[in-house]
């Protein structure tokens, strides 16, 4: 069953016209084009018409008969649902697509296996159940990289504390570069995580010199709802380095402004971190 034949038995299962079943997601014309397999429609759209409907990811992904796919139409299908799934954190969702995954004959199975296990230690906060021949992979794997994609992206994030800081200069100005352009939000959230780490990361070495590519690459990021948390973060990570070069105690109120504002709005542990970062 192909993808346009497996939305249609969805869409007729909940008794909706094409109309109502597209919504916002794609128009109903492109719609009937895609079940008549006239059309090939996006794993991104294809994921949000998911969500939109509530048909589960991994129930719609497990129908499909693989052979009527390519294998970079599966990849890319997969790369979202593994993302898709670990936003939601859902550990169950990431077993049951690595079970398919291990099952495929994806030419990469084993580096999106990787990948899974990652997603499964993030999401469980159990990075350190990882064994060191995993992490080492990882660390091979991201550094060699030369076009992130989200996925990779998340990886680098939350394994950044394994590497020292010149490899971590070299590659987050790699991504940070690569992405400058970028409007997507749950891009931008990750750039700013990076940054975010980044900045911690020189302070902590005395590298105060190699903030500034990090403060000017935050500042190109138009501030949003969805990321200002880390706007907020970056602001009084910004303040210390003007400390550190002026001595100037304004900078200090103003970081402590920051996290009194952070614990305010229910972030208590966030405050008193950096509280706690600015005293160190």
């Amino acid at each position: 069953m192909t993808i346009g034949e497996l939305l249609k038995d969805y869409r007729i299962q909940q008794k909706k016209t094409q109309k109502e079943w597209a919504g916002d997601v794609i128009s109903s014309s492109f719609c009937a084009k895609v079940e008549k397999n006239l059309s090939r429609i996006s794993a991104e759209d294809l994921v949000d018409l998911l969500h939109a409907n509530k048909v589960p990811l991994i129930n719609f992904f497990s129908k499909l008969n693989q052979g009527d796919q390519s294998l970079h139409q599966q990849e890319e299908e997969i790369d979202q649902f593994i993302t898709e799934a670990y936003y939601q954190n859902s550990k169950e969702e990431l077993q049951q697509i690595r079970k398919i995954v291990s099952e495929s004959d994806l030419p990469d199975k084993e580096d999106k296996i990787l990948a899974i296990d990652v997603y499964i230690a993030i999401g469980s906060k159990s990075i350190d159940s990882l064994d060191k021949k995993t992490i080492k992979k990882i660390k091979e794997k991201v550094f060699n990289i030369s076009n992130f994609n989200e996925e990779n992206l998340i990886v680098y994030c939350n394994f950044m504390s394994f590497y020292d800081l010149d490899s971590n200069l070299f590659i987050s100005k790699k991504i940070i570069k690569q992405f400058r352009s970028t409007n997507e939000e749950k891009i931008q959230k990750v750039i700013l995580g990076i940054i975010v780490n980044m900045l911690v990361f020189c302070i902590r070495n005395g590298q105060f010199e190699k903030t500034e590519f990090y403060i000017n690459s935050a500042n190109l990021i138009t501030i949003k709802p969805e990321i200002f948390f880390y706007k907020m973060v970056i602001s009084a990570l910004k303040d210390i380095v003007k400390y550190h070069f002026d001595q100037n105690e304004q900078h200090l109120d103003e970081v402590k402004e920051i996290a009194k504002t952070i614990k305010i709005v229910g972030m208590e542990s966030y405050g008193k971190e950096l509280e706690e970062f600015t005293n160190n």
